[in-house]
């Protein structure tokens, strides 16, 4: 096993460090369903940490199901560790929703309703306080979580389904099933830690680093009619772009392939 440098003046626990590194190997295939990872002992050398470190790290890897640890047995890979994560083009994620119940669980943690802060009221163009439908779910695969949901939608339009609707079917369908023409969204991606409540539920350390997907979904006359916000485990959910290297005036440059996305491959709200 190579040695690499770990980060100690990051912030960042090294048994924390030594976990993802592990996992890494893990889930890329490299330590496969049976193979014996390396002891405490062997850790403590490969990565020059403590005993104690390598202990936490190997806890940790088995508190999030990826080995099963055993006396006289060591540490091993456990079956189906290695998941293989959906893989989606950036727009078409948002497709083929109708398939979604085949793939994937869902499991509805809050609904209620509320005023809206001050951040979605402006996403949802509303007045401050406004009252909207709020809801939080857990979509998981095969009964591992993928993703953490949180919603927002106008209480006018909300109070057209109910919180077993919003467990059983995706909200996209919800809204139009009420008459809303569903039309545009505006989207961005970007990076987030897990705060504690959403680690526990994806079954991720707290701090760990998830994708966060922000989306406006807009009807024909432009209403924002649902604000959405995502965040995805990374380990478990990639995107994939095909590039075509185009000329034009400005010179050569690589353009985006969108190709339709499999029902198999995506997951949405």
């Amino acid at each position: 096993m190579d040695k690499p440098v770990l980060d100690t003046r990051g912030g960042i626990p090294l048994f924390h460090q030594v976990a993802v590194l592990l996992r890494d190997r893990i889930l890329s295939g490299a330590h496969a369903e049976g193979d014996r990872l390396p002891s405490e002992a062997e850790l403590c050398e490969a990565y020059g940490v403590s005993r104690i470190t390598a202990k936490r790290a190997l806890d940790e890897l088995a508190a999030e199901g990826l080995v099963i640890r055993a006396r006289g047995r060591g540490t091993v890979v456990r079956r189906a560790a290695a998941v293989v994560p959906f893989e989606v083009s950036v727009d078409g994620w948002i497709e083929n929703i109708s398939r979604m119940g085949e793939m994937t669980t869902v499991e509805l943690l809050e609904f209620d309703y509320r005023r809206a802060p001050q951040s979605v009221a402006r996403e949802l163009e509303l007045a401050p306080e406004t009252e909207v439908q709020r809801s939080i779910r857990v979509r998981s695969r095969d009964g591992v979580p993928l993703s953490w949901l949180e919603t927002w939608v106008p209480a006018d339009i909300g109070r057209s389904y109910t919180a077993a609707d919003m467990g059983a079917k995706p909200l996209l369908h919800l809204l139009e099933r009420a008459g809303v023409k569903v039309a545009a969204a505006q989207q961005t991606i970007t990076a987030a830690l897990a705060a504690p409540h959403v680690a526990q539920a994806l079954k991720v350390q707290t701090g760990a680093a998830l994708l966060d997907v922000r989306r406006v979904v807009r009807d024909r006359g432009g209403r924002p009619v649902e604000y959405i916000s995502i965040l995805y485990r990374p380990d478990l959910y990639r995107f994939a772009m095909n590039l075509t290297r185009v000329s034009g005036d400005d010179g050569a440059r690589w353009a985006a392939d969108n190709p339709p996305t499999s029902p198999a491959e995506t997951a949405t709200g």
